[in-house]
């Protein structure tokens, strides 16, 4: 009976030895599996990094004449909705724009540039304040697509990243060169526009309390000529 006892007692000890290196082995790829998760972690920062240095450059040539695209948003509503990017079934369009002219006016929030020579020229305001909200440039661009991402969490956060950008590499370095009214510039940007945004004043009118009614444009590339 001993005989049979220590073949046995082998036996368990071996089945033993071979779970605990299962379980070793388990948890080893379960560590290795959240390394690779954290490795591979979406990280909004970088991704609106290469997005401004590598996709963007790349979609700016496609960019609209903005006192062209004014005078479609006075005038065919339904032609300037074809002309900008939708995100799902918004009613807000975006769009890329560029443009020249002279400054006009100038606030702690932006600078009015009219786009052309004559005094009722179209007059759009470039954002140039020191925080930059929404998602123009995001949308406008037509890069970056909702269904790529897991939650809209981190969709946002890039417009976040983007705005962060714009602030620091081209408001701050703009704003540095001391630009003043009737001083000339040369622009490309972003806006974001409402299907209703000209029903009631048209933009580079004034609206019933006097405020003159602009359009909004996010600076992507922003110089004085």
């Amino acid at each position: 009976m001993e005989k049979l006892k220590t073949p046995a007692k082998w036996i368990l000890t071996g089945l033993g030895l071979a779970l605990l290196l299962c379980v070793s082995i388990r948890l080893e790829k379960s560590d290795q599996r959240r390394a690779r998760m954290k490795t591979f972690q979406f990280d909004a920062a970088d991704y609106a990094r290469d997005f401004w240095d590598i996709g963007l450059p790349e979609v700016l040539s496609q960019s609209l004449e903005a006192r062209t695209l004014i005078r479609l948003f006075n005038t065919d509503m339904n032609a300037a909705i074809e002309q900008g990017q939708t995100l799902g079934e918004s009613r807000v369009h975006a769009y890329l724009l560029k443009g020249s002219g002279t400054i006009v006016t100038m606030d702690k929030k932006g600078i009015a540039v009219r786009l052309d020579e004559s005094e009722s020229g179209a007059t759009v305001r470039i954002l140039t304040g020191p925080f930059i909200s929404g998602n123009a440039i995001r949308d406008a661009s037509g890069l970056v697509n909702v269904s790529d991402f897991s939650d809209t969490m981190k969709f946002n956060r890039i417009s976040s990243h983007i705005n962060k950008i714009v602030v620091t590499e081209v408001i701050k370095p703009f704003l540095e060169t001391s630009p003043e009214i009737g001083q000339q510039v040369t622009f490309f940007g972003a806006a974001e526009v409402a299907e209703d945004a000209t029903e009631q004043t048209p933009f580079g009118s004034k609206d019933k309390h006097g405020k003159a009614h602009l359009l909004s444009i996010v600076p992507i590339r922003l110089v004085r000529n």
